[in-house]
């Protein structure tokens, strides 16, 4: 896998000697401490009139689990007035970090912009994203120029209904009626 994924945010200052609040986006939430360095980015937020951030890199230095959530101060930002211009920035780590999966397991966002097909070759869409719903996974497949129609549809990632996965193809072979 290539790239950089989110794990994290940057919320808020903590404090005067420079620590943050941060929410982290992993099931595990301790182990983006583990995973450096750390890609700090943010747009531009007309809101507040905070400017973009194209690329700092840093690390934890040190980190507490408080009542709230986690605090952490990073490596090159000693005090309050250095991390304030940090503020909703997003946190990214390379890939690698990620664990291996089995032969028919996917991460939700290798799946995002596959082409989704029928098995008579009808194309339905691009997978926009996947939605849990407990008893299942969802892909919703908005429909494109390629599509038989501009619809959006919601499938349910199942054996039943989805039948192959070739992220090589970015493509994804359903057993579903367009009709529906």
């Amino acid at each position: 896998m290539i790239g950089r994924m989110v794990v994290g945010r940057i919320r808020s200052p903590y404090g005067v000697r420079g620590w943050v609040w941060m929410d982290s986006f992993t099931n595990d939430r301790a182990s983006v401490f583990e995973w450096t360095p750390w890609i700090l980015k943010r747009a531009r937020d007309r809101v507040s009139g905070r400017p973009a951030i194209e690329r700092v890199e840093t690390a934890p230095e040190v980190w507490k689990r408080l009542d709230k959530g986690y605090v952490v101060r990073l490596v090159g930002f000693p005090d309050r007035f250095s991390v304030e211009s940090l503020v909703n920035c997003l946190i990214e780590v390379d890939n690698n970090h990620l664990p291996q999966l089995g032969d028919d397991e996917f991460y939700w966002r290798d799946l995002e912009g596959c082409r989704v097909k029928t098995l008579n070759e009808v194309v339905l869409g691009v997978v926009k994203s996947v939605l849990p719903t407990g008893a299942n996974d969802v892909l919703v497949v908005r429909g494109d120029a390629e599509s038989i129609d501009r619809k959006e549809r919601l499938i349910p990632f199942v054996g039943q209904t989805v039948l192959e996965v070739s992220l090589a193809e970015s493509l994804i072979r359903v057993d579903w009626d367009p009709e529906f």
